[in-house]
């Protein structure tokens, strides 16, 4: 089984690894914090001092480092990923070894994975917006299709593996478990994640070359439903359940989970998730074309929705923050669908899928503020049109005058009065 490895989530500064934080590997990369973990390796932060770049570097844990069959699959991960270039798949710059741990040299994407996207969903008691989760699939199918073509499959396709960077830019990451096809018939270890795991994997069958992807498609189904509902479709309470489960239970369709769903997706899903390789969609990019046509299938979901329902975003990085205002606005303006975002990265996405009447945004965040975030929404054709209103406790003339060159001309100090915040919002949504 599976841990994640990540090239994004970050960590405290200063915990320990396999090699010490603020040492030069190869006199080139100068490591500064760990990234992530996983089971059998460490992911730091550090910097290409030649090329003037952010990287991440995975470690092989020392426990597996002298484990000649663990190197050799770690090393078979790096190889693999320096195979596929494609926007899609997390780039793999380098190998190396440092006093005894192997290492390799990868792009470093800042952002999150689409597990935490969920996991803050959840926590919201709120699912992922449909173009949301068709944006990032659209993205993860290319860089799959990607991979397959290359005779490589990936093995442990999942939400952790999928990282969301800067401008939605969706990559694949993590290639611990890949496996080239080499021409031969055989049965699988049985690894990967057991939420994703494919009943042929599970069955321990032999799997003729031409079917083995068809295990990352299964995985892609059982994302494809963890994204949409929120849920894992098989799960259990141990791990042999959540086997069982998927060997023998149908996933419930995913249009009963969720109102703005046509059934077109339940055929689709089920489709993907079909207990036989051979009956499931053959390639990444068949699925993705099924994706596109059951959205397209509207007329069931309809009755279901508010068509003319307005939305407004609030973006604030401070949770209290984003609660009074969407309460005083869902009060204020009963009949508007009111959405938040905790950061800049989640505002543009959500801003570009959702296509929200109204922006409320925070200046002072984390990672992409609120000037950035204008400047990413008024650059794209899609976005360029949503009014926007700044809240903030201090921006100066110099801010105000970029803002205003980028259209927006409401910039209120913080704290804002809540009842003219409501009344500038009505004004907006019924221009």
């Amino acid at each position: 089984m599976n841990a994640d490895d990540t090239g994004a989530a970050g960590e405290p500064p200063g915990q320990e690894g396999p090699i010490p934080v603020g040492i030069t590997l190869d006199n080139k990369y100068l490591v500064r914090r760990v990234l992530g973990r996983g089971s059998m390796g460490v992911v730091y932060l550090a910097s290409d001092l030649a090329l003037e770049r952010d990287v991440a570097i995975k470690v092989l844990l020392p426990r597996y480092a002298a484990d000649e069959k663990v190197a050799r699959r770690f090393r078979r991960e790096a190889v693999a990923m320096a195979s596929v270039r494609h926007d899609n798949v997390v780039q793999i710059f380098a190998f190396g070894d440092h006093a005894g741990h192997p290492y390799f040299v990868m792009e470093y994407v800042p952002g999150r994975t689409v597990a935490s996207l969920l996991e803050e969903a959840n926590q919201r008691g709120e699912q992922l917006y449909l173009d949301v989760v068709l944006g990032i699939l659209t993205q993860v199918c290319h860089g799959l299709q990607e991979v397959h073509s290359r005779r490589i499959v990936h093995r442990d396709v999942k939400p952790a593996n999928m990282l969301v960077g800067p401008r939605f830019r969706v990559a694949i990451t993590d290639f611990g478990l890949v496996e080239k096809i080499q021409g031969t018939l055989g049965k699988r270890d049985l690894a990967g994640t057991p939420l994703y795991l494919a009943p042929e994997l599970i069955r321990h069958e032999s799997i003729r070359e031409d079917q083995l992807h068809l295990a990352d498609i299964y995985a892609l189904g059982v994302s494809t439903f963890e994204m949409l509902t929120g849920n894992v479709p098989f799960d259990g309470t141990n791990i042999k359940d959540i086997l069982r489960s998927h060997l023998l239970d149908a996933a419930p369709p995913v249009s009963t989970l969720r109102d703005d769903l046509p059934t077109a997706f339940d055929q689709v899903l089920a489709r993907a998730m079909h207990k036989e390789p051979t009956e499931r969609f053959q390639s990444c990019n068949e699925f993705l074309e099924s994706l596109a046509t059951a959205r397209g299938s509207e007329d069931e979901a309809a009755p279901r929705r508010s068509a003319g329902t307005r939305k407004i975003l609030v973006v604030d990085d401070d949770p209290e923050i984003r609660t009074i205002y969407s309460t005083a606005l869902k009060v204020g303006i009963p009949d508007a669908l009111v959405l938040t975002a905790p950061d800049g990265v989640t505002a543009v996405e959500m801003a570009k899928s959702s296509r929200p009447d109204l922006i409320l945004l925070d200046m002072d965040m984390p990672g992409m503020n609120g000037l950035e975030v204008c400047a990413s929404l008024t650059g794209d054709e899609l976005t360029a049109q949503i009014p926007m209103m700044i809240l903030s406790a201090h921006t100066g003339d110099k801010t105000k005058a970029l803002l205003r060159a980028m259209g927006v001309q409401n910039v209120l100090s913080k704290p804002v009065e809540l009842t003219r915040l409501v009344d500038l919002a009505r004004r907006y949504l019924n221009a």
